[in-house]
């Protein structure tokens, strides 16, 4: 399925909203609900200054390390995705033949959920 997408084999309104829109956001959603997560348990410092000061293998809050690592993970699979989606989009984009205009929204719009998502969710 990832391989159909990337390559542009699905339509372009499948591929934009049902690949591109939604799920970008919720990934960017997930991602945004794990780092709230970790910010409250550690107090509102940043996670940089957490683990480089305040961090001690005796003392680990596991709470705080699966936070850590789920929000790490879904960044991290936010943007392999937005990747993937942005070729597909601009693959199928490049096969769509009933109107240019939408061809060149679909691209532009495509970057904007993209910014979007990874600077909302990261």
């Amino acid at each position: 399925m990832f391989g159909k997408l990337v390559y542009g084999k699905f339509s372009l309104k499948e591929t934009f909203w049902k690949f591109g829109v939604l799920c970008i956001f919720a990934l960017a959603l997930i991602s945004r609900i794990f780092k709230a997560l970790l910010l409250h348990k550690i107090g509102g410092a940043t996670i940089g200054f957490y683990y480089a000061h305040k961090f001690s293998f005796l003392n680990m809050d596991n709470a705080i390390l699966f936070y850590t690592i789920a929000y790490f993970v879904f960044a991290a699979v936010l943007i392999l995705y937005s990747i993937m989606v942005l070729f597909g989009i601009w693959r199928s984009a490049a096969e769509y033949d009933k109107s240019i205009w939408i061809r060149r929204i679909a691209k532009l719009m495509i970057l904007v959920v993209i910014y979007c998502g990874l600077k909302f969710g990261l």
